[in-house]
């Protein structure tokens, strides 16, 4: 199963004159050379013209328009028991999440309430569900957002209403679903007749066919295929995000009948707000990491901590901070040699680089853990525990390599598991010695569904074969949508000495190839280049992904991309994405 299809529901005719209209409107747009095969577009999306934006019965011209007048309170209650008590008047642009709940209480409640269908009656006490009510029964946070693959990370509020007014700015054509849309001109008014406006099931994909492009949702409805972009510095996604200093707020509440409005906040029970704090998770996941050779003699002349200085913020402000650190810590481990062989081990003061980034947990599937004997990849499992992180993809034995990382953070339950591919067998753990767990595929499948079964968003890795490049080859791709078909959220390569792209499948998020994190390959440009992909989990499932990019510097130590450097890659592994 891929993200999306099309569906188009209008007939061909009406299509083509609203394209037409839009492209004269618009100018044309540009269009990606090649359609990306991870989202199979099979048409445009159908576009509804701003003209006729409708909720309900109601078209939307303005925002008095959309305001009813304030009933007042009767006191009096209709005696005949075969009529509801309260009407219930929904307003023209309420989301369709918000218009099902209400139905339900009505379904619930029929002796309390019912639908008010004709606004003149007077016999019945009316209560006025719409934007910016009385009684505030929920509010919910929107956000601009733009397909994955866009350069661009953060927008102005005057440039979105710059979009508003004329259909596009700097981020290209503004895209909204129609539900969005009717909220947001009962707010500022009739947008452009520019503006694309599609139907809320087709967003994800308008706005992947309309690149460049841009959008305004409720923050709860990201998917990973749309990132959230900054406004003016700020994201609803940052850990100390103030909703009392954000702009794209909306109340939903309820006006009229004082009394109606009492009985109806009894029978509610709908979230007040649609993106709650205490059920976000973020999870940082790195690339390749070994403290050994020229980077680690950087670490003794330099200081050990010294390589996390730049990234370690990224990693320390997630909930959850993933390494795979492929090399394993031994006492008898000697002074580092800058060019020596690629036999590695670290030395035990090396951990301090891990916990000062505030690692949780270490990923064991490189095909470096037995390079100093398994006495000693037995001796870093201790050093891991004692310092109480959490292992995976590597152990004692099979048995034990096997075994997932499991947490639970405001209320998400996630797993990590991982398997090394490509070996070499002395690194592979057996049923009576230590190491890296191999690939039995169908167990490993087996796994991720049992987990996903059981309630855990599942991140998966594989310690796959090497590639210096940034396309993934066609067998890549494969095997790793095989991992996502089994049901992970999130696929990552850990092998990726080298950066490589992105897939989308089967809702799943996939990263070829993170780069290296920490390590000393200095010879290209593509083996500096390095990806932190910050995870934002939502009620259960991943909601979105942030790039943090760095370069590596001295054999050692990321620092943060420039804008100039950061645009290079992106563009990169985009096109290399076959975006």
């Amino acid at each position: 199963m891929r993200i999306s299809d099309f569906k188009p529901s209008y007939l061909l005719v009406l299509k083509l004159i609203i394209l037409v209209s839009l492209t004269a409107c618009s100018g044309s747009r540009p269009q990606p050379a090649d359609t990306p095969t991870s989202l199979p577009f099979t048409s445009e999306p159908d576009l509804i013209p701003t003209p006729t934006l409708k909720v309900g019965n109601s078209a939307i011209t303005s925002t008095a328009e959309t305001t009813p007048a304030e009933p007042t309170n009767t006191g009096a209650r209709n005696p005949d028991a075969s009529t509801p008590e309260f009407s219930i008047q929904i307003g023209d642009s309420l989301p369709s999440e918000l218009i099902q709940y209400i139905e339900t209480v009505i379904r619930d409640k029929p002796v309390q309430f019912g639908i008010e269908e004709d606004p003149g009656r007077d016999d019945q006490a009316v209560i006025n569900i719409k934007q910016n009510g009385q009684r505030p029964l929920a509010e919910w946070i929107y956000t601009a957002a733009s397909p994955f693959a866009t350069t661009a990370d953060q927008v102005t509020m005057e440039a979105i209403r710059e979009g508003w007014q004329s259909g596009v700015n700097d981020l290209g054509q503004l895209i909204l679903d129609s539900e969005t849309a009717d909220v947001f001109t009962t707010t500022w008014g009739p947008p452009s007749n520019a503006v694309w406006i599609v139907q809320p099931s087709e967003i994800s994909s308008a706005l992947w066919a309309g690149r460049p492009s841009w959008t305004l949702m409720p923050v709860h409805q990201l998917t990973p295929e749309i990132k959230v972009l900054k406004v003016d510095g700020i994201s609803p996604l940052d850990k100390d995000f103030e909703r009392s200093k954000w702009p794209l707020v909306v109340s939903f509440g309820a006006s009229g009948d004082i009394v109606g409005q009492d009985k109806l906040q009894e029978s509610w029970d709908f979230p007040k707000t649609n993106f709650n704090p205490d059920l976000l998770t973020s999870v940082a996941m790195s690339g390749v990491t070994a403290l050994g050779r020229a980077t680690a003699y950087q670490m003794e002349i330099q200081g050990v901590t010294v390589p996390g200085k730049d990234i370690g913020p990224y990693m320390i402000a997630a909930d959850i901070s993933h390494v795979s650190h492929e090399v394993p810590f031994a006492p008898d481990c000697p002074y580092p040699n800058p060019v020596g062989d690629p036999i590695f081990c670290a030395r035990d003061k090396y951990m301090d680089l891990l916990l000062s980034i505030g690692v949780d947990v270490v990923e064991l599937t490189g095909n470096h853990v037995n390079d100093w004997g398994v006495d000693n990849f037995i001796y870093t499992l201790d050093l891991y525990r004692e310092a109480g992180l959490e292992l995976f993809g590597g152990g004692r034995n099979l048995v034990e390599a096997a075994e997932p990382a499991q947490f639970e953070h405001n209320s998400n339950k996630i797993a990590f598991v991982g398997c090394n591919v490509a070996g070499p067998p002395f690194a592979w753990a057996t049923e009576e010695r230590a190491g890296s767990r191999p690939c039995d595929l169908p167990a490993f499948y087996d796994q991720i569904r049992a987990l996903k079964e059981d309630g855990y968003l599942v991140i998966a890795t594989l310690q796959y074969y090497e590639f210096y490049q940034y396309s993934a080859t066609a067998e890549q791709r494969v095997d790793f949508r095989l991992v996502a078909e089994a049901g992970a959220a999130a696929v990552s390569g850990s092998q990726g000495h080298h950066a490589q792209g992105f897939d989308f499948y089967n809702g799943a998020f996939i990263h070829h190839g993170l780069g290296n994190l920490f390590f000393d390959q200095m010879d290209m440009l593509g083996t500096r280049q390095s990806f932190i992909d910050i995870y934002t989990i939502y009620d259960g499932r991943l909601l979105n992904v942030e790039l943090v990019t760095s370069l590596i510097e001295n054999y050692c130590c990321p620092r943060l991309m420039t804008p100039e450097e950061r645009n290079q890659l992106l563009e990169t592994v985009f096109q290399a994405s076959g975006w």
